[in-house]
């Protein structure tokens, strides 16, 4: 069984009338992934791509039986949106979108836990099982079945990492984009700790950067007697102090947040370190063997 998201999820697209909304529904469904429903207010009794649009997530749940939901509206409407699909009873949530406040982050994470469910995102191409299920809007050809869990803070580096693990006969048993803003709906602790308890992970690859904690959380599991083996890849090596890099999380503000302190730690806890893209392959490989022992 994938963590988080299988074959058996039942998914509603929010916002599936815009432009982006309708693209990722095609693209779900040509994937394999039950698309059962779309909302958008005032669009009720419509249909996009043969999925059935209704008014409310609440009408769309009770219609079909939706249970995991991913929300395309700007911003603005983000935390309304998130709100509804928890409250509705989606256990899995995801917002791609960038540009949220932290505050509201923090409330759809808290309403997400205290429901006993799960919000991906903000911030995140969301996450697939390959060979299942994918809730987002990552390119589908970079990803194959197999015994890898990937946990990464970008979009594009995780893209690039399965398409290279891929290509070297390494699967991947699901790949969750954490996101790379300061909140996390799913943070690198419990990302990890579903992989932990995950049997069809057999070895975990972290996507990391500078900023933020989330490397030493890491760390911490890595060292643990009964860890599955870690290799990770962390970029921003260069990157000047002071200077935000791309995501709001990716900001040296002391030494704690730089690429060498996270190395260190990490090389410390015994996580197999690439110290380039070019290496991860090989990081990975190695991890898979530690598993094997």
């Amino acid at each position: 069984m994938s963590i988080l998201l299988d074959a058996a999820s039942r998914v509603v697209v929010l916002g599936i009338t815009g432009r982006i909304g309708t693209f990722s529904a095609r693209d779900m469904l040509a994937y394999g992934t039950q698309v059962v429903a779309g909302v958008s207010p005032g669009r009720g009794g419509s249909n996009v791509e043969g999925i059935p649009v209704f008014g409310s997530v609440a009408a769309a749940v009770a219609a079909t039986g939706a249970d995991t939901a991913i929300v395309y509206v700007p911003a603005p409407l983000a935390l309304d949106g998130v709100l509804e699909a928890v409250e509705s009873g989606c256990r899995l949530v995801a917002y791609p979108g960038d540009g949220l406040p932290v505050r509201e982050a923090m409330e759809m994470r808290a309403a997400a836990r205290a429901q006993g469910g799960w919000m991906v995102g903000p911030n995140s191409p969301g996450l697939i099982s390959p060979g299942r299920a994918k809730l987002g809007f990552m390119p589908s050809f970079c990803y194959q079945p197999g015994p890898i869990g990937v946990i990464s803070r970008s979009g594009s580096l995780s893209y690039e990492a399965s398409l290279r693990l891929t290509q070297a006969g390494l699967g991947q048993s699901s790949v969750i984009g954490i996101g790379g803003d300061p909140v996390k709906g799913v943070n690198a602790a419990e990302a990890i700790a579903l992989f932990h308890d995950d049997p069809a992970t057999e070895a975990i690859v972290y996507l990391g950067e500078i900023g933020g904690s989330d490397e030493y959380a890491v760390a911490d599991y890595a060292q643990r007697a009964d860890a599955k083996p870690v290799a990770t890849l962390l970029v921003g090596r260069t990157a000047p102090p002071g200077r935000k890099m791309g995501h709001a999380a990716a900001l040296i503000g002391s030494y704690a947040d730089t690429w060498e302190s996270k190395v260190v730690a990490l090389e410390a806890a015994g996580a197999v370190v690439a110290r380039s893209l070019d290496a991860l392959v090989d990081a990975a490989r190695e991890a898979l063997r530690r598993s094997a022992r």
